[in-house]
């Protein structure tokens, strides 16, 4: 086996889109001070809006190109005069694992942005860091579309969504339809995945080959990608700049590609996507109440509002993910964003039970072997 494709290392700077901050951000102006009228000598204070914390992910809010942390953020605001601060902390949903812990009380009410890989690690962890929501109380949960649930507990209500795609230059290469086509030689050489250890975007295709190939036959199939020398690169944020720099012309990435491509004005007959037998393995994200959390009526007005029209469609074209209710998506999105014809994924509990069991067969058998 051609071991040397294993860990590859690429030129090229990282992506726009994956820096951003990692402090907590605060926004509103501070209404303090002397500014009330007095009475008889009595000083009145100004009533300051409420406050609501949301701990989310730094790019949520911060990426270099578009984020729709501050159209959320200014939008909620304006609806029901309160201010919303997003908390950033380094380690993410981590940070509040260690701290729910530890005893410490935890300021945020909701986490949004919560994907299935922090699922795991808040249940593995055992502690009960979020609580379930009756959605009956939200206005638009009925209107998910239960493909994009993966809490059966009822902790996490989803939020939006993409799909785990091939991205490959149409310029140089033909269109893969089925996994085994990648093991033609027309792809040798030509293939970029994220290792499945460290990326959401590598694990889903690793996930994608066991629904095709079963758990007996999925590490044969990748015995054979890399016999085909197919790269894997530590995370997609090393391995995309090789696809733009025209190292690679097949690369496992997302189905909302041409969506950005169009965006940043590039070649879009470069930027081809496809789904391998017309299936994509769903990327899914979504909110959850933190189960310190004090202001119900708050938290569950904000959830709701992620929920609406306007601000699924605003979240499809600022975030270039998919809403998960029944509204029609913005132009763009419906424009260059593909679908696959079957969506899938593993239900949450067999997954809790064997991910850990598939990870670690992979990289005994396919990275231990470098």
């Amino acid at each position: 086996m051609h071991r040397r494709a294993f860990l590859a290392t690429g030129a090229g700077a990282v992506t726009a889109g994956l820096a951003g901050c990692t402090a907590e951000q605060t926004g509103g102006d501070d209404d303090g001070g002397d500014d009330g009228a007095t009475d008889g000598g009595t000083t009145g204070e100004v009533e300051e809006d409420p406050t609501l914390t949301v701990a989310t992910y730094d790019t949520l809010i911060d990426a270099p190109t578009t984020s729709p942390g501050e159209w959320i953020k200014d939008e909620f605001e304006a609806r029901h005069d309160v201010e919303l601060e997003w908390a950033v902390p380094d380690g993410e949903v981590n940070h509040y694992i260690q701290e729910y812990d530890a005893g410490v009380d935890l300021e945020p009410e909701v986490y949004l942005g919560l994907k299935p890989s922090d699922l795991y690690r808040v249940d593995d962890s055992g502690v009960d860091l979020f609580s379930p929501t009756d959605r009956n109380v939200l206005e638009h949960a009925a209107r998910i579309d239960e493909s994009f649930e993966f809490d059966p507990d009822g902790r996490v209500i989803p939020t939006y969504q993409n799909f785990c795609a091939i991205v490959y230059d149409g310029r140089n290469i033909d269109e893969p339809e089925g996994f085994e086509d990648l093991l033609d030689p027309m792809y040798e050489g030509e293939i970029g995945i994220p290792n499945p250890m460290d990326s959401d975007t590598g694990e889903m295709f690793l996930l994608s080959t066991i629904k095709e190939f079963g758990p007996d036959g999925y590490l044969d199939y990748w015995e054979d990608l890399l016999e085909e020398n197919a790269v894997v690169l530590s995370s997609w944020s090393e391995m995309y700049p090789q696809f733009e720099a025209n190292e690679l012309n097949v690369v496992v990435s997302f189905s909302n590609d041409r969506v950005y491509a169009d965006m940043a004005g590039n070649d879009m007959d470069k930027h081809r996507v496809t789904f391998l037998e017309d299936t994509g393995y769903a990327n899914l994200n979504g909110m959850a109440r933190f189960a310190t959390g004090s202001d119900d009526e708050l938290a569950h007005a904000f959830m709701d509002f992620i929920l609406e029209d306007e601000t699924q469609r605003a979240i499809a074209e600022l975030n270039v993910t998919g809403p998960v209710t029944d509204v029609e998506p913005p132009e763009t999105y419906r424009e260059f964003a593909k679908e696959p014809g079957e969506i899938v994924h593993f239900e949450y509990p067999e997954l809790r039970e064997h991910r850990s069991t598939w990870l670690e067969d992979w990289e005994r058998q396919v990275a231990g072997g470098r």
